[in-house]
């Protein structure tokens, strides 16, 4: 049983897969202490839907994070928080969590699902102290705030496990990141049997995927989810069942 469940992120618009991101997470471990680190503005926006869940200002932590920039900030909390914390990072736009998720005994990441020599830092998890995650969050910390960029706290973290491999256990693709891309017929549907592959194997689907027009999930508000839904989506389907009672527009101020 994990310890902790940590979401990291900043601003936006809302996104109802968010919520459902947060609660698959709470729902399957319920026992498990939920963080959320984010901008004042998301504390007031998701809250309210999301009790139970311990939200953190993410400015507030800007002196221990060495960064007032939330962008780079929300990026350097993920190894912060796990190596607080301890538990699960999971990434909040564009996760759904399916099972009960194990305490680990060491830094634990699964294989990115595009290329399989590479760990992707979207879902991944430590015990408290763990030294993986002392090291990736040092490593970023040194990058100055101008030379950073979407993937480099990935890119830190890959170049950590070729030189500390022996910290970190990895997790074959699927069990945690799935190749959605590829996964799809008319962009919308996942075959039958990947869905069932899915629901036996997988602990957390890190999805990614893009719905109609080519629009990613993480990027629909309710309107176009529940039409994708109604175009057979598994996925959105598999959204929006972790975003009932849910009305657009949700909060915002």
């Amino acid at each position: 049983m994990t310890p902790a469940l940590n979401f990291c992120f900043h601003g936006g618009a809302f996104r109802p897969t968010v919520v459902a991101a947060i609660r698959s997470a709470m729902k399957h471990n319920p026992q498990a202490r939920t963080f959320v680190y984010c901008d004042e503005q998301s504390i007031r926006r998701y809250q309210p839907l999301l009790p139970g869940a311990r939200f953190e200002d993410l400015a507030q932590l800007s002196a221990q994070l060495g960064t007032t920039r939330p962008e780079v900030a929300s990026r350097r909390m993920r190894a912060f928080a796990l190596h607080q914390n301890g538990g699960w990072y999971l990434d909040a736009f564009d996760t759904v969590t399916l099972r009960p998720l194990p305490d680990v005994e060491r830094f634990t990441i699964g294989e990115e699902c595009w290329d399989s020599r590479r760990r992707c830092a979207g879902v991944c998890a430590s015990p408290p102290g763990d030294a993986f995650a002392r090291h990736w969050l040092s490593a970023m910390m040194a990058i100055p705030d101008e030379a950073w960029d979407h993937w480099t706290d990935q890119t830190v973290c890959n170049r950590l496990i070729s030189t500390h491999h022996h910290l970190v256990e990895s997790l074959p693709t699927g069990r945690l990141n799935w190749p959605s891309e590829s996964g799809f017929t008319g962009e919308l549907r996942l075959s039958e049997d990947q869905v069932a592959w899915l629901l036996e194997n997988a602990w957390v689907i890190h999805y990614f995927g893009r719905g109609a027009r080519g629009v990613p999930y993480k990027e629909m508000d309710l309107s176009a989810l529940r039409h994708c839904r109604k175009l057979g989506g598994w996925l959105p389907r598999l959204i929006l069942h972790h975003t009932q009672g849910l009305s657009a527009p949700a909060p915002a101020e």
